[in-house]
């Protein structure tokens, strides 16, 4: 269904949401996102074995839903989306087992509409909190500065009444949630967009961020004189305080003192630190590995 959905979507905006036994928080969101000016034309609701006692009312309920949805201007066409590994349905999230089978239906969803090219709003309301845990890692693996992440609140009424649309728009609120991205550079997003898994895409995402760390602790390096260099790696290597520096690397202390200032001044500036920032044990811990 996933791939046949989805073509070129360039521009197009997506609500990716999860959902358990609460079907309005699916609604609520698509109405809220909506009213906010976001026209949202499609709807990927992922959810857990819909036969299961607990959850077909509420699977049922938002198929109902989907003819509302086909007379708005524009229509929003729903695609609903199986958490499950082959025809196995996880009973429950509760083993690791289960929520990989979610992280990867999850992923599978959003890496196929940002290669398309769509902007996706993820919600991460529905279902239970490992759900929400798992959107929040996609979203820092995938989602970049066209996208967002929502949470919804709404009145206690609304939520108890199990109305699917709100007749106040006021009773509800989306509130954007702050995504600390893993990738620093918008490259580094196209490039785990060719990961099919999850965790081959983590495990490509530490491997990127190892290397920018390194090109970041070289460029510092650069920056240093051989006299600092030499001053760093004794400093790195024994710890110890000025004075017990100076002798060793016979040198003056006030000598020490001077480049130790300066070497923490590069290292501020470099790092974008404040200048009344101290490093010393910053600087021992990033410089550990490479010079040691």
């Amino acid at each position: 269904m996933l791939k046949g959905a989805i073509r070129d979507w360039t521009g197009k905006q997506a609500l990716v949401a999860t959902v358990g036994i609460e079907p309005q928080v699916v609604t609520l969101t698509l109405d809220a996102l909506r009213s906010k000016g976001f026209t949202v034309e499609y709807a990927f609701v992922l959810h857990p074995n819909p036969s299961s006692p607990l959850l077909s009312a509420a699977y049922q309920r938002l198929k109902q839903e989907e003819a509302y949805y086909k007379r708005l201007c524009p229509p929003v066409k729903f695609h609903f989306v199986a958490i499950r590994d082959g025809d196995q349905f996880p009973e429950d999230f509760a083993t690791e087992a289960d929520v990989a089978v979610l992280l990867r239906v999850l992923y599978k969803v959003v890496v196929a509409l940002k290669r398309k090219g769509a902007r996706v709003h993820l919600s991460i309301v529905g279902g239970r909190k490992v759900m929400t845990a798992m959107g929040m890692v996609v979203a820092q693996l995938l989602l970049d500065d066209r996208d967002h992440v929502w949470h919804l609140l709404s009145e206690g009424a609304l939520l108890q009444s199990r109305a699917m649309h709100a007749r106040n728009p006021n009773d509800v609120t989306l509130v954007p949630v702050p995504v600390l991205r893993w990738s620093l550079l918008p490259s580094t997003i196209q490039e785990l967009l060719v990961w099919d898994d999850p965790y081959r895409a983590i495990e490509r995402q530490k491997q990127l961020q190892e290397q920018q760390r390194w090109q970041l602790i070289n460029e510092f390096w650069r920056k240093l004189t051989p006299s600092e260099q030499e001053l760093v790696k004794a400093l790195v290597k024994y710890g110890e305080t000025i004075k017990a520096l100076a002798k060793r690397l016979g040198r003056s202390p006030k000598t020490v003192a001077n480049q130790l200032q300066s070497i923490y001044e590069k290292y501020r500036e470099h790092f974008d630190l404040p200048p009344d920032a101290r490093v010393r044990g910053r600087l021992i811990a990033d410089l550990t590995i490479a010079v040691g």
